[in-house]
Formats: C-alpha cells, structure tokens, sequence
C-alpha cells in the first residue's frame, strides 16, 4: 500500500499536469476515492505507480511489435513464431545429421584437408631430388641435371602457387600461363650440392 494523496499531491509526485492526471483518470487510472461535492479524488501513490508501468510496457510492446522490420518488411508475431519453428526444425535436422554421422564439424573437415594438402606438397616438393639421379644417368652432365632437376622444380614451384592463389582468393580466378606474383621459395641447399 502507497501513499494515499490528492491529485495536486500525485501531479507533484509524478512530475506531471493536472490535466494529464484527468485525462489518466479518463483512460483507467485507479482511484481510492472518486471526487465530488468538495471532497477531492484520492489515489495509491502504489497502484498509480504499477498502472503507470504496465502502460508504459503495453505501449513499448505494441511499439516494438508495429516497427520490428527486416529487410523493409514488418515482422509480425505470427511471422516471428514461423521463423522460430522453422529454425527449431533446422536445427534438429543438423543434430539428427550429426548423430547419424553425415557432417562434420568444419574445424575437423579443415584439419584433415590442411593435413592431406600439407602432405602432398612435400611429395610434390620431393621429386626433382628423386628424379636427380636418373636424370644424371640418362644425361651425363652435372650442368644438364641441374638443368633439368630445376625446370621441375620450378613447374612444381608455380603449380603450388597457382593452387595457393586460388585457394587464397576463391572468387577471381587468375588467367593460365601467368607468372606467379607471389613464388614459393626453393629449396637453396639442393642447388648447392650440385
């Protein structure tokens, strides 16, 4: 139970007119005691307080609910509940896939994807040191293996990079036949055995 005061008394208290105190009395504000024949109105500073925030939170929801938008169009209740079943149902669906084992999660996908691209790299890496010594039985020369050995080498260098730019950069694809702009560095050492 609040404080029992007269209208005067709650414009005070609330920081409003007395013609907004009437016009609240109008729209169904409680009142203790009704005025009349010189005997003012009463009212609970209490149950003026929880009117006043139940309106307040009425015209927030009915604001909320009339100027929710997306995309330019206004989201209605009944929309909103469609979406929420909507993604309820994805979502099970998702779980359902999961448990029976027809996804996995995108960190395990790119594990093992690095993994195998780390793996065939160093393979590819690895032949023009494999080739070498056949290349030096079928030609002789230390100075035409080396040659050799490097020109793979170099087109293992730039199918690499060509692979690594467009994974790098998905959507434009570069043109065939163009040099790399950024070469992967060869393996120094190998040059300097020869």
């Amino acid at each position: 139970m609040g404080k029992t005061v007269n209208r005067q008394e709650l414009a005070d208290i609330f920081g409003y007119s007395l013609p907004t105190i009437s016009a609240w009395v109008e729209n169904g504000m409680p009142v203790k005691s009704h005025g009349g024949r010189g005997k003012q109105f009463e009212f609970d500073t209490e149950d003026v307080l929880k009117w006043l925030l139940a309106r307040e939170r009425a015209e927030r929801k009915a604001h909320t609910a009339a100027t929710l938008k997306e995309g330019g169009e206004e989201i209605t209740i009944d929309k909103a509940r469609l979406r929420n079943e909507i993604a309820k149902a994805k979502l099970s669906e998702l779980e359902l896939a999961t448990k029976m084992e027809l996804v996995r999660p995108i960190e395990m996908v790119a594990k093992v994807l690095s993994n195998e691209i780390a793996n065939a790299r160093a393979r590819l890496l690895g032949i023009p040191s494999k080739l070498r010594p056949a290349i030096q039985l079928e030609v002789g020369a230390p100075e035409g293996t080396k040659k050799l050995v490097n020109e793979v080498e170099r087109l293992i260098l730039e199918a690499l990079n060509e692979i690594k730019m467009s994974a790098d950069d998905p959507v434009e694809e570069e043109p065939h036949g163009e040099p790399p702009s950024e070469p992967i560095e060869q393996n120094e050492e190998e040059d300097d055995d020869e």
